[in-house]
């Protein structure tokens, strides 16, 4: 339900279609949603310049997304370890499959979910078979990580509910968000890539994610997530059609994450949850 549908921000799915959206204010604090929701919505994922589903494209910018990506991937890979070393790893929205082939290859017991065809083939081709579904019987995974995924699903505090009956009595819930309280965030306003509507179906504070997961989970810590600023910023002011787009989002990706240092309002931010009893 909308709380007030004055409360709201107009903006175009830059990336793809130029079609018209409102992101509105829900009655969860710090949870918005995209209105409307498209009844078909793969099309919008159908583009090669899709990085996270596809490899085909070789541009600088390409090339600098993969570059990105790997570090990242070994970040999570540390993150996992530090949190767990034999119990079984659930990566929902595996995309292309990267992470979960460098885990599978590091001897963790990984598996991932993904719910785009074209982005499981494309696993498939590297070797790894991505699940097309949620699993539905009894599972007790230790960690369930959502890298920029939850923004991307109908129905958040179901599959919230869900992943809690998946993990493990102590099991570990990881969520990568974009935050549109982030300095960037505002310094973009409607052309802010975070958005990226209409396949960011809600868009989340910390307040929102906290309010999503009450009384299921824990939060026990939380990092920034600093590539995420420069690459956000670089897709902002390609929206803005800026001269110099690639260093003028990097300069105001840097100045992101260094306001985020006092304001605590990172560009995207991990979650580290814990099941609650």
């Amino acid at each position: 339900m909308i709380k007030n549908t004055r409360k709201k921000i107009e903006v175009k799915d830059h990336f793809l279609t130029q079609e018209q959206f409102s992101i509105h204010y829900t009655n969860l604090p710090g949870v918005l949603k995209t209105m409307p929701q498209p009844q078909h919505i793969d099309r919008y994922y159908n583009s090669s310049e899709y990085l996270s589903h596809d490899d085909s494209n070789h541009s600088l910018f390409a090339r600098l997304y993969r570059f990105a990506r790997k570090r990242n991937i070994k970040s999570k890979y540390k993150l996992l370890t530090r949190l767990t070393t034999d119990g079984k790893i659930l990566d929902v929205g595996a995309g292309n499959g990267e992470l979960v082939k460098y885990l599978i290859d590091r001897n963790l017991e990984a598996q991932g979910y993904e719910p785009n065809e074209q982005a499981r083939k494309i696993a498939y081709q590297k070797g790894v078979r991505l699940l097309d579904h949620l699993p539905t019987e009894k599972t007790d995974y230790s960690v369930i990580q959502l890298f920029h995924v939850l923004e991307h699903v109908p129905d958040p505090e179901e599959i919230i509910r869900q992943l809690h009956q998946m993990l493990s009595r102590d099991g570990i819930l990881i969520i990568a968000l974009p935050n549109h309280c982030s300095w960037d965030a505002q310094v973009f306003n409607s052309y802010w890539a975070g958005y990226d509507v209409p396949r960011h179906l809600y868009h989340f504070n910390q307040e929102g994610i906290e309010n999503i997961t009450r009384n299921l989970f824990e939060l026990i810590q939380t990092k920034p997530m600093w590539f995420d600023s420069l690459y956000v910023s670089i897709l902002s002011a390609r929206y803005k059609k800026w001269w110099a787009p690639l260093f003028t989002g990097i300069a105001l990706g840097v100045v992101s994450n260094l306001k985020a240092l006092w304001s605590k309002e990172p560009s995207s931010r991990i979650y580290i949850f814990k099941k609650a009893k």
